[in-house]
């Protein structure tokens, strides 16, 4: 992924798309088309992070192994329709107010000295797989015990709030800082077959981790960051898992922000 992204006092808007070409051969994996747009702003105490994430054009690998069509000069099953997608909204309130999510992830601002804090962690998720009217598993891999096997597409909504903890420090110009959440979730869920959908709800376990480290002065920043965003949709005998390992290098420029009139009439 290649993306490019601004910050301006409390906002923040990111976009980031596919590079060109593939990484692996066309003829063997097929292609793949996904995109990554967020925005961030803060107020105070409250951080928020929307995303979006939509992906399409999977691979079975191997599927020779069950299917006689396919040969090992051609082993992998190509379905350049499933679409895999997440749309979430994210919220914390961070009770140290010296802890600010800018400066720890380096957008704006560095921080001089070890800082912690408690937060609560707010989030609500859409999420989901489908493959327009195909099932989502191979016919000859079906459970006969389970018709759920035979899905079409599986979705998810899910909210909660979740107590986590945050620290971040500084060694010379090396900043570094890490924050997990861990907590329970409502999720309402369903899956499609032969059409129609069949939905529950329930209580689902949940963590969130981001990780930091990078070169930070007042005008220039290099910080890499991790992100681990795991989900599920779980049913008797089915389960769907969506896990996002997120690896960023960002690096930027720090402008000089022009004083407001009034205080540059004061200094003169």
């Amino acid at each position: 992924m290649l993306g490019i992204g601004f910050s301006y006092r409390w906002i923040a808007f990111r976009v980031g798309a596919a590079l060109i070409g593939n990484s692996r051969p066309v003829s063997k994996f097929g292609k793949a088309n996904y995109i990554d747009i967020g925005t961030q702003f803060s107020i105070k105490r409250v951080y928020a992070e929307i995303d979006i994430r939509n992906y399409t054009g999977y691979v079975l690998r191997n599927a020779f192994l069950w299917d006689s069509t396919y040969s090992l000069s051609q082993p992998n099953d190509k379905n350049q329709d499933i679409n895999v997608y997440n749309i979430s909204a994210k919220m914390w309130y961070l009770h140290n107010r010296h802890f600010r999510m800018d400066p720890f992830t380096g957008n704006r601002g560095v921080y001089n000295k070890q800082v912690m804090t408690w937060y609560l962690a707010g989030r609500l998720d859409a999420y989901g797989i489908n493959n327009k009217s195909r099932s989502l598993i191979p016919g000859a891999l079906y459970d006969s015990t389970s018709t759920k096997t035979a899905s079409t597409a599986l979705s998810a909504i899910e909210f909660g709030v979740i107590p986590g903890f945050g620290y971040v420090n500084r060694i010379k110009r090396i900043q570094f800082g890490i924050m997990v959440a861990a907590g329970p979730r409502i999720q309402a869920k369903s899956y499609k077959l032969d059409g129609n959908d069949t939905g529950k709800a329930g209580i689902v376990a949940r963590y969130d981790f981001k990780a930091i480290i990078g070169y930070n002065v007042p005008r220039f920043f290099a910080m890499m960051h991790l992100e681990i965003d795991n989900k599920s949709i779980h049913f008797s005998n089915f389960k769907y898992n969506q896990t996002f390992f997120y690896f960023k290098v960002q690096t930027g420029y720090r402008f000089k922000e022009k004083l407001p009139k009034k205080l540059r009439t004061t200094q003169h």
